[in-house]
Order: C-alpha cells, then sequence, then structure tokens
C-alpha cells in the first residue's frame, strides 16, 4: 500500500495566504478536516500536509497549490478599501469578502491597463467633496447614464430595473460585478481607479436593495471613497455612507417627479408622510428598495425618521425557493463579471494584447467557450 504523498508547502507562505484569508486557524482546520495542532505544525515546518490535504487547504484559501510551494510569499499591494458599518461589532472583512476584494481588485488592474492599451473612452466620474450637496452630482450622473424618469417606471420588475441600470453604467465606463458573498456579508463595495472603477453588489439581497447598493457604491466613486458597505440607514452619525445614501436615492428617484408622483397619492406640501404604505408604493414605482424610497422622502421633508424605524429589518431579504437555472460556468461568469469586463478580455485576445489562456484562466471558463463571447461594441 502506497503512503501519503506529502507536499513541502513553504510555512511563510501559507502564514500570508491564512492571514490574507481572515480565517481563525480554529475555522480552517475545521473545513478542511485536521486539527489547528496540524496547521501550527505546517507553520513552523515541523511537518507537511499531504497531498489531498493540501489541495483542501488550497481550495478553502483560494489559492493555487503551486503557491504554496513558492519561496517566500508573493508581494502584494494591501486593498486600501474602508469598511464601513460594524456588524456585531464587526469592524474588517470577513474571509468571503476578502475573497472577493482581491477578485475585484485582480480584474481591476487588469481592466486599467486594457483600457489604457486598447485606447478606449476612460470613465468619466466627475468628483465630488463630501461637504458638497450630493443633489447636484446625483442630477449630473443620471443625465450621463440617460436614463429618463418614465423610462425607469416604465421597467416591469426591480429585477429588469437592476439590469438596465447595470448595463447604463457599463457604457460609460464602469464595472459592475455580481458577488455571491452572503447575508453576512457588505452589500456591496467600490473600487475606485480612473480608468476601471469597479461597483461589486451582494447578490445575497433582492433587486430593488441591489439597485440602491449599485448607486450608493456609485457615491463612493464619485467621492473616490472605496469602501465596504455592510449595511444601509442605519448609521446615520456616518457622514460619507449619509452623502452616498442621499445622492443613491437622489438619482433613483428625481426630486420633481417625486413630488409629482407624491401628489398623485394624495400627499400636501409640509406634512409629513406616516404611512409606510405610501413610501412602498413610491418604492414600487421606482423599482427601489422600501429604505431607498423611505429615505428619499426623509430629503425631501416629506417623512421623518420615525417613518424609516419602522421598516421591517426583513425588507431587503430575498425570497428563497425558485432554484437553479440551469446556466452553465460561462453564463455565470458572464452575469458576474457584466458586458464590459468580459467584452474588453475578448477585445484584447482578439488584438494580441493578452494570450487567449490567460483571458480564459482569468474568466475560469472552458477554453471551448470562449468563442461564444461577444467583443466590445465600440459604436457605443
Amino acid at each position: 500500500m502506497s503512503r501519503p504523498t506529502p507536499v513541502p508547502i513553504t510555512p511563510s507562505v501559507l502564514s500570508w495566504a491564512i492571514e490574507q484569508s481572515g480565517y481563525q486557524l480554529t475555522e480552517l482546520a475545521s473545513a478542511i478536516d485536521v486539527t489547528p495542532v496540524e496547521i501550527g505544525q505546517w507553520l513552523s515546518g515541523a511537518s507537511v500536509p499531504t497531498i489531498s490535504v493540501a489541495r483542501k487547504l488550497a481550495n478553502k484559501l483560494h489559492r493555487p497549490l503551486a503557491a504554496f510551494l513558492l519561496p517566500s510569499p508573493p508581494k502584494s499591494v494591501p486593498l486600501q478599501v474602508e469598511f464601513r458599518h460594524s456588524l456585531q461589532d464587526r469592524v474588517s472583512p470577513n474571509p468571503d469578502e476578502r475573497r472577493y476584494l482581491r477578485r475585484a481588485k485582480r480584474f481591476q488592474q487588469t481592466l486599467s491597463w486594457l483600457v489604457r492599451e486598447l485606447r478606449a473612452d476612460k470613465p468619466v466620474v466627475p468628483p465630488r467633496t463630501l461637504d458638497s450637496n450630493p443633489g447636484p452630482a446625483a442630477e449630473i450622473a443620471r443625465t450621463s447614464l440617460g436614463v429618463s424618469a418614465d423610462e425607469q417606471k416604465g421597467w416591469s420588475t426591480a429585477a429588469v430595473a437592476f439590469d438596465n441600470w447595470r448595463l447604463a453604467l457599463e457604457r460609460i465606463g464602469l464595472s459592475v460585478f455580481l458577488f455571491s458573498m452572503g447575508k453576512d456579508s457588505c452589500r456591496g463595495f467600490s473600487l475606485w481607479d480612473e480608468f476601471a472603477p469597479v461597483i461589486a453588489v451582494n447578490t445575497a439581497w433582492n433587486e430593488p436593495a441591489r439597485v440602491f447598493t449599485l448607486f450608493h457604491e456609485l457615491g463612493h466613486l464619485v467621492t473616490r471613497t472605496s469602501s465596504a458597505c455592510l449595511e444601509s440607514g442605519r448609521n446615520r452619525d456616518d457622514l460619507v455612507e449619509r452623502w452616498c445614501e442621499r445622492f443613491s436615492a437622489h438619482l433613483l428617484m428625481p426630486t420633481n417627479d417625486v413630488y409629482s408622483t407624491l401628489t398623485e397619492y394624495g400627499w400636501k406640501r409640509d406634512t409629513l408622510v406616516g404611512d409606510l404604505a405610501v413610501a412602498s408604493r413610491i418604492a414600487t414605482r421606482y423599482k427601489v428598495s422600501l429604505r431607498a424610497a423611505t429615505i428619499r422622502l426623509i430629503d425631501l421633508n416629506a417623512a421623518d425618521w420615525n417613518l424609516y424605524d419602522r421598516i421591517p429589518r426583513v425588507s431587503d431579504k430575498k425570497k428563497q425557493g425558485g432554484g437553479g437555472t440551469g446556466r452553465d460556468r460561462t453564463e455565470i461568469r458572464e452575469d458576474e463579471l457584466g458586458d464590459r469586463t468580459t467584452s474588453l478580455l475578448v477585445n484584447a485576445v482578439e488584438l494580441d494584447l493578452l494570450d487567449r489562456s490567460q483571458a480564459v484562466e482569468l474568466l475560469d471558463i472552458p477554453d471551448a467557450k470562449f468563442d461564444d463571447l461577444p467583443a466590445l461594441k465600440t459604436a457605443e
């Protein structure tokens, strides 16, 4: 009977990978069916894992197995992301958030280089300071997206609204990622780069909540405050979050149009909306979350925070059930990364800026499926 093959991993590389992951030794040990003592022995160099355990380790830490054979840890640039809104006293990213932040940053670095090499149009995201009024900034951003209030209200569902807003943001040069980070993770995050600004939205929440998150994170890009944001509206003392919330709500619900809609519902100026049913009708009309609609009413002096405090905590919760849709890996990656990212990679291969194998590895799709991806529409 053959003996298990040992893998001579480098202790300092393992230490680096664990630190980057955010896992505690007890969590990691439980996940790969070993004891914390065994991991401690690998870290000290007293022993090494077998090939089967090493594969589990690499999979859990989301690193290639070959990385653990490097002579020393690779150089890595710390993520310049502010972690906003503590959740249950949590003040740093969890392992899932760290994983997707690293992934988004890796794509952003490639996209930033490609935009310059392809001489593609540079995204236009005019900067604003946090002491400015978010309203005018939201109006400018909305104008650049080219979506009218009537068009928005005509979308059939919040899911359709999200898809259309995402396409509008991609048309002006932003990359929008959809990541399944889980309900205990941030609602979304933003990473600023002048050539490849990135917004990531957590799919753990329902579509109306994702729409609000989408433009909340755009607010962070406008203010150049790259952030990972946990919970909407709860921390009213965070000036950065309040600015981005107001920016998002204003962009999604233009002032005059909201006043007109409220008047249709029987509201009179200088009175406060005291019924969540009215806020719910506004949310449905504009395909946004109940939280977003209420924040907008507060900002318009048509409601106060007492109304917001009555919103059920489950209002943004994603409905359970429905099952999968039978999508293959390529379709999943396209949905996750968006048209702009996949198209830029296709163009780069066609122009010999990237090897096909590099693009396939980045996208994590079968090589045979790469030819099905569309190239960037340069006419847009």
